[in-house]
């Protein structure tokens, strides 16, 4: 790899999005204030894409708290909307995974239809489908896919296999979430730890401390969109796991390189939306050194660029240290040089 100090980007939440995942994910006082305060900022009719996803989200809680604004009338249509699209999208899904179950394919639902389908069905717009498959299972996926009239896109990348049945409608199939070595011991990890989605019906999901994993490198992987939504996430999962298993998280964010995507996470969910975090766990995650390829593949938080040019020059700087104390502390050759050893016949004498 390289020597070149990487490219930083930086993640930065504006206050409209602050204040807009307080409303939708606070309690009390703290909702109903952020609420006022977002309203007077936005334009509900023409908000970016990323906040309108959490606009289901914000009706669930201002209903909650009794909200009287003439806001809500609208809220609710697109809140009913939401539904309504999603009942038609777990629906072919429900299909999709009986197929693949019945041609003896086992499918992890990641993505917006997992947070569905451990939240409620109107959580989050299901914007497409993303499944896990075994990798000794992917082609035979790809087949039973294509059995059921979706055709494989041209868009591949290393990671995903893009697939659609209308341009509407996509699908992204990939056989490992997780990198690290060895793969395979990786990959069945995350199997062991997954969580059927029902009693009796198809799919798995994966287990609170792998989700949240994904949606941290979702979050902060490098991009020219800025997913706020993937915070409300973290939080929501946090919150409905009871006893999130931290040790677990930060010792896998380790091994998988996800460092920074997970320190990002707890300190916007900490200094945001006030989630208490164990004393001990930023404390560790800051003491874990960080891969150049994280910093490659991830953002860093506004505040965190001096860590990122600590981080990166320190090894450098160390290095020329170290070679300036030998040099220092070396005995200076100057003698030996200007006083030519004496001959052997000199010697004799």
């Amino acid at each position: 790899m390289s020597d070149r100090i990487p490219l930083v980007s930086s993640y930065k939440l504006t206050q409209a999005q602050q204040l807009l995942l307080q409303a939708a994910l606070l309690q009390g006082q703290a909702a109903l204030t952020a609420w006022e305060q977002w309203q007077s900022l936005v334009d509900i009719e023409v908000l970016d894409a990323e906040s309108h996803v959490l606009l289901p989200q914000l009706y669930q809680n201002l209903l909650a708290h009794g909200v009287e604004d003439p806001h809500m009338a609208r809220l609710k249509g697109i809140y009913r909307r939401t539904w309504y699209a999603n009942q038609l999208r777990l629906k072919q899904l429900k299909t999709l995974l009986s197929h693949l179950k019945n041609a003896g394919i086992e499918a992890i639902v990641l993505g917006d239809a997992a947070l569905c389908c451990c939240q409620d069905e109107t959580y989050r717009p299901i914007s497409n489908f993303h499944l896990l498959v075994r990798s000794t299972e992917l082609e035979g996926a790809i087949q039973q896919l294509i059995c059921l009239n979706w055709q494989v896109s041209n868009a591949l990348t290393h990671q995903f296999i893009h697939l659609q049945d209308d341009p509407e409608n996509l699908l992204y199939l990939q056989e490992h979430l997780f990198w690290g070595i060895p793969q395979d011991y990786i990959d069945e990890q995350v199997w062991q730890y997954a969580i059927p989605r029902e009693s009796n019906a198809a799919g798995w999901t994966l287990s609170p401390t792998d989700q949240l994993l994904d949606g941290c490198a979702r979050t902060f992987f490098k991009s020219r969109s800025r997913p706020i939504y993937g915070i409300a996430d973290a939080l929501t999962l946090i919150q409905k796991s009871g006893n999130l298993d931290w040790i677990r998280l930060i010792t896998q964010a380790q091994r998988y390189q996800m460092i920074l995507p997970v320190r990002n996470m707890l300190i916007l969910l900490q200094q945001v939306l006030q989630l208490s975090v164990p004393s001990w766990v930023l404390p560790a995650l800051y003491q874990m050194p960080i891969a150049q390829t994280e910093w490659l593949n991830y953002q860093v938080l506004a505040g965190e660029r001096r860590s990122f040019v600590r981080s990166t020059l320190t090894p450098p700087l160390s290095y020329l240290e170290n070679r300036l104390q030998r040099l220092r502390h070396r005995l200076f050759p100057g003698k030996q040089i200007l006083i030519p050893k004496k001959s052997a016949f000199e010697l004799s004498d």
